[in-house]
């Protein structure tokens, strides 16, 4: 056997790819997408879940007096605990704040020290103590 040209082994390699393709190959179909379908599925599962929790967590808290969160914010502080709140406010969608959590480190007039936040008092709708 001689030297072979650039297009006789292009040729012989088409024509061996050919012959595989049309007796030795086997195509799975669908089966091999399914492990894609399988993973793009439970990252829109996994964004809904989040999608929908942050919803719930938005969604009004029982709207308490002054008294009941200065209370609540007071026993915060001295025993040292954190605290869920919500505050009066929607957004432009109409969607109540996100509830917040943060230790009460403080407390003057008016205003809570929460976290590294300065809170109104008055623009706190509810809060409650957690572990």
């Amino acid at each position: 056997m001689g030297v072979m040209h650039m297009d006789e082994e292009e040729q012989l390699a088409r024509e061996r790819a050919k012959y595989f393709f049309e007796h030795d190959y086997h195509d799975r179909g669908m089966v091999k997408w399914q492990g894609f379908y399988l993973s793009d599925h439970v990252e829109d599962v996994e964004k809904y879940t989040n999608k929908r929790a942050r919803a719930m967590e938005q969604q009004e808290l029982k709207e308490m007096t002054t008294e009941e969160i200065t209370q609540v914010l007071f026993d915060a502080y001295r025993n040292h605990q954190q605290v869920a709140y919500q505050l009066n406010r929607k957004d432009i969608k109409g969607m109540y704040s996100p509830v917040l959590k943060g230790k009460v480190n403080g407390y003057i007039d008016d205003e809570a020290f929460i976290g590294a936040q300065t809170v109104t008092i008055a623009d706190i709708n509810y809060v409650e103590l957690i572990d």
